[in-house]
């Protein structure tokens, strides 16, 4: 019997987690997005994710999100989060949180670790947080890096694809999963990050910057340029476009 998962990005729309060099809600979602894709198409995985867009407070959200894994038919909860301690250029790593999946957390630790470069900071047990001991299965709470390690950044921008590969790889063998061999799945897979050169990279910055400036934005998304996708880059600029004419 195929074994099922669900996984949720940390935090909320509405109830922003940390953020620094990039932002929590917004990497673990796209982390969440990945690693699901991957599971589904290339390992025929069934499962789901949640983000949550509508809890106004930490509690709320909190239970939301535990509320709906705990809905669902499932052997495996997982959701992705970024850490955070203070500003530095220095690394500080990758760490997976368990209730009582160590060795599951631990293998998914040192995958990442060894996809990125990130260092290693391996398995953490931690009973005390609601999404650990809440959930009805077991479960495990990646923290991918830390948002103000500036060293961490960099390796999660450079090897994004690597480390949603690797998590999904690591869940995919927890599962029983096997990959799906064809030709079209074994093609190097085209990276999901932004392809912009460096130089179109920092007009695009001014840009969102200015059209943030003269409100023609309500938000400033000019410090996500690095993290953006082509289509997310796109649609800024349709989105400027359209309210400039």
């Amino acid at each position: 019997m195929t074994k099922k998962y669900v996984g949720s990005s940390g935090h909320g729309l509405k109830i922003r987690g940390a953020k620094h060099f990039i932002d929590e809600v917004d990497e673990a979602r796209k982390v969440t997005n990945e690693v699901h894709r991957i599971l589904s198409t290339q390992y025929n995985g069934i499962g789901s994710v949640f983000h949550d867009n509508t809890s106004t407070t930490q509690n709320q959200n909190l239970q939301t999100i535990v509320n709906y894994h705990n809905k669902q038919i499932r052997d495996l909860d997982w959701s992705i989060h970024f850490n955070a301690a203070s500003i530095t250029d220095a690394p500080r790593g990758v760490e997976v949180l368990y209730y009582d999946a160590k060795d599951l957390a631990a293998k998914l630790s040192s995958a990442i670790a060894k996809a990125s470069g990130l260092k290693d900071r391996g398995a953490k047990q931690r009973k005390e947080l609601y999404f650990l001991n809440s959930t009805t299965k077991p479960a495990i709470l990646l923290e991918i890096c830390f948002v103000d390690s500036k060293a961490d950044v960099e390796l999660y921008r450079k090897n994004f694809n690597a480390i949603c590969k690797a998590i999904a790889e690591v869940l995919a063998e927890h599962l029983g999963l096997t990959k799906i061999q064809n030709e079209q799945i074994q093609k190097e897979e085209t990276p999901v990050v932004n392809t912009l050169t460096s130089t179109a990279k920092e007009d695009l910055k001014g840009l969102l910057k200015e059209t943030y400036q003269r409100g023609i934005l309500k938000v400033d998304h000019s410090e996500k340029v690095g993290s953006m996708t082509d289509g997310e880059a796109l649609g800024l600029l349709i989105s400027v476009v359209k309210r400039t004419l």
